[in-house]
């Protein structure tokens, strides 16, 4: 069954509007009027319904919606590094479970030539709500805007605070839906003054591997222990 993206607030008996980028998807995969499709929204609606022509456009025809609630929060702050592969990190973190990455200034992300930007923000957060179409997740992470890591300190997020760090302990095998958040360094790591920083805040060194990972196989890393780590958790 083809996955459709529509707007929030979509109800049942509704008929909602078909966007270019999901017309598109629909001629490629040559759908027909009437034929049955799941629906997303990125903010937890999970639903079905019927494809309706609309002229030259396409229409969905809602027929049934449930809200799932958010997932326990898990926030990836990680050095703004290399556009293309921040890019295949968002698709992968929808993937894992993660609720938020947030891009982050460091000393060397800014030596990047191709780091992420803003102006690449809106291509970044239409992956991630492409992302739960193959995944079949309710909820698309959010990708916040690059922020300067002093300030990403500065908001004392609640819950479990780790640092990515080849020399930390080993992550808990099980945890609970308390929230986390990991920090990932950017391309040749943190700086000492941005590390002691970090530790001063509160952050726990935890190893991901037993080698030294690029900043996206350290977040995807991160992202999968939290995810087992819950599920033996609910399972245990």
């Amino acid at each position: 069954m083809i996955t459709l993206l529509v707007p929030p607030g979509a109800a049942p008996g509704g008929r909602e509007p078909v966007d270019e980028t999901e017309s598109h998807h629909l001629r490629v995969r040559r759908a027909a009027a009437g034929e049955r499709v799941a629906l997303r929204d990125g903010l937890g609606l999970v639903g079905t319904g019927r494809l309706a022509a609309a002229g030259r456009d396409w229409a969905v025809e809602v027929e049934t919606v449930e809200r799932r609630p958010r997932p326990a929060e898990l926030t990836l702050a990680v050095g703004a590094g290399d556009r293309d592969r921040f890019a295949w990190l968002v698709e992968k973190a929808v993937e894992l479970g993660a609720t938020s990455v947030v891009p982050l200034e460091t000393d060397r992300a800014g030596s990047v030539a191709t780091r992420l930007r803003d102006q690449g923000l809106a291509r970044l957060r239409r992956q991630a709500l492409e992302a739960i179409k193959q995944c079949g997740a309710a909820w698309a992470l959010e990708v916040e805007a690059p922020q300067p890591l002093a300030e990403f300190i500065a908001r004392t997020e609640p819950g479990l605070h780790w640092l990515a760090d080849a020399e930390g302990a080993a992550p808990p095998s099980t945890l609970d839906s308390t929230p986390v958040t990991v920090v990932v360094g950017p391309e040749g790591g943190f700086t000492e003054p941005e590390r002691g920083a970090l530790l001063s805040a509160g952050y726990r060194p935890l190893a991901l591997a037993p080698h030294t990972l690029r900043f996206e196989t350290a977040a995807l890393a991160a992202a999968a222990v939290v995810t087992t780590a819950r599920l033996r958790g609910a399972h245990g």
